[in-house]
């Protein structure tokens, strides 16, 4: 009697299923790669929209402290003279504001600049304080801001806004 056999089982090889997994192995560390690089992405865009709102926040807060003609005393207060509270070449320790209602337009930007220093050094912690200035060329003022970024190259920042007040 002749006996049949068969030279090939069914199913897979332990090489086959190594190079399964050493496939899979790859393709899992590209996405989280991916998925690291994304999140430093995002870090970065939040960190540059934060620094742009706050930028505008100071240039606003400049605005509502322009002091308007008195009619009673016939003459007009440069907001010019008063606004050199505001310009500085490198941030200042952040002081805490005075509570209650400043009573001179200088003392409205010492307060607003207290607040202001708060939120910058709070919504951007690498805030570059020797790089952050805001500076003053007739009614034009210009506030940058720097800080270091935390993505993988740790690159400077920066956000420059210009306005006419």
């Amino acid at each position: 009697m002749k006996r049949l056999t068969q030279s090939h089982s069914n199913g897979f090889t332990l090489i086959e299923v190594m190079i399964a997994m050493i496939i899979l192995a790859v393709g899992l560390l590209g996405m989280a790669s991916l998925t690291v690089r994304s999140q430093q992405s995002n870090e970065s865009a939040y960190a540059r929209s934060q620094a742009s709102l706050l930028a505008y926040d100071i240039i606003e807060r400049m605005r509502a402290n322009k002091v308007a003609f008195s009619a009673l005393e016939a003459r007009k207060v440069s907001f010019a003279t008063q606004s050199n509270a505001y310009a500085f070449t490198s941030l200042p320790t952040c002081a805490t504001p005075a509570a209650g209602t400043p009573a001179t337009p200088a003392a409205q930007a010492t307060k607003d600049l207290a607040e202001w220093c708060t939120a910058l050094r709070n919504s951007l912690p690498s805030v570059n304080a020797g790089q952050t200035l805001i500076a003053r060329t007739g009614n034009t003022y210009r506030v940058h801001l720097a800080w270091q970024d935390s993505g993988p190259d740790n690159s400077a920042q920066f956000v420059e806004v210009v306005a006419e007040l």
